[in-house]
């Protein structure tokens, strides 16, 4: 693996933000993590995903409203990814280690497995951000180019067109493929992955099985196996939809920028910091209702540079982040609105699916 370096030696702009948000914790006196909102948020969205999973399992209803409640509840557990998940395994849910550990294995529950996805994005995306060859989430693919150092084939012309469908079934690949392909490949795109203890790897396997108990075995004894696989299929398709857009539309767009590194040692030019802000973006920053939804994953700038404050406190440091950008010359990326995002999202899509 090529080792990636910043040039740290001047980081004054982190230095200066950290100052003014620091402050703004030591006036306020609230604690960097969680508050009885996030907490609150946690409670609806597990009540509610329970509530769906039930009333498909045992309500006899028509297949279309089978199919929207199927969505609905794709779309309730990448909620529950977003607000609780999310937060717990960056230790930023709670000021308790073991509540962000047993909260995190909501991921566990959705199909994931948190000892990868630590590796996979706390460590891996959020140091080598929109780095190609590195960063996992834009790792190389025959069928998105999403980066113009990446190889082109013929099939990204319209590459535009049917990615809608690939996030469609992306948590689906994600949970039935690419988490064993990690786990026995023993590496992250071309990282490798940190030693499993006879726990994580007793983790691994019973959550997966547990997967299969409940969103496979279950329903299929229940209601057939062509029913289960149409709404299983939904619900993958609300589930892979809303994580894909909220994800992409922090650095797949085209006020972002990208470095690749070409398999030797590299040093990016600018310090960390400097490194998140150009490589990422807001969306809809200041809209209550896609904060609560979306954990703040709109404010990503703010999560990118402080990954362990809680996203309650994202619209509230926002004004320090945007401050500070300004002060040093920085670009401060924020799209006024989500529908403004996907359109920003699917113009570069489209760019990167033209012949170099």
């Amino acid at each position: 693996m090529s080792k990636i370096t910043y040039n740290n030696r001047n980081a004054v702009f982190f230095t200066s933000l950290k100052k003014s948000v620091d402050k703004y914790f030591e006036q306020t006196g609230n604690k960097k993590t969680g508050n009885i909102h996030l907490y609150i948020k946690s409670v609806v969205f597990i009540l509610t995903a329970l509530g769906l999973y039930t009333a498909l399992l045992f309500i006899k209803m028509p297949i279309p409203a089978g199919i929207a409640v199927s969505i609905l509840l794709g779309f309730v557990l990448a909620c529950i990814g977003f607000n609780v998940m999310h937060d717990a395994n960056h230790d930023s849910y709670s000021s308790s280690k073991w509540v962000n550990k047993t909260m995190g294995l909501t991921l566990n529950a959705l199909g994931g497995n948190s000892f990868i996805w630590k590796q996979k994005h706390n460590i891996i995306h959020h140091t080598y951000t929109n780095i190609d060859g590195v960063d996992d989430d834009i790792a190389k693919s025959p069928f998105i180019r999403m980066c113009s150092s990446q190889r082109w084939v013929a099939a990204h012309r319209v590459q535009h067109l049917y990615t809608p469908l690939l996030y469609a079934v992306s948590s689906m690949i994600w949970v039935l493929y690419q988490d064993f392909e990690k786990y026995f490949k023993r590496k992250i795109c071309n990282t490798p992955l940190r030693k499993m203890t006879v726990a994580d790897h007793v983790l691994f396997w019973s959550s997966k099985l547990l997967y299969i108990l409940l969103y496979l075995v279950i329903p299929m004894t229940i209601m057939g196996w062509q029913l289960w696989l149409l709404y299983f299929v939904c619900l993958h398709m609300g589930l892979g939809l809303t994580l894909s857009i909220v994800f992409q539309l922090a650095h797949v767009v085209e006020e972002t920028t990208f470095e690749f590194t070409d398999g030797n040692d590299k040093q990016i030019e600018n310090e960390w910091a400097v490194h998140q802000v150009k490589t990422t973006a807001n969306f809809s920053a200041g809209n209550k209702i896609i904060s609560w939804f979306a954990g703040g994953l709109n404010y990503q700038i703010e999560h990118h540079l402080f990954p362990r404050i809680s996203h309650i406190h994202y619209p509230a440091i926002s004004r320090f982040v945007k401050a500070e950008c300004h002060a040093f010359q920085l670009p401060y990326n924020s799209i006024p609105t989500m529908s403004a995002a996907i359109a920003s999202h699917f113009r570069f899509i489209k760019l990167m699916g033209q012949k170099p």
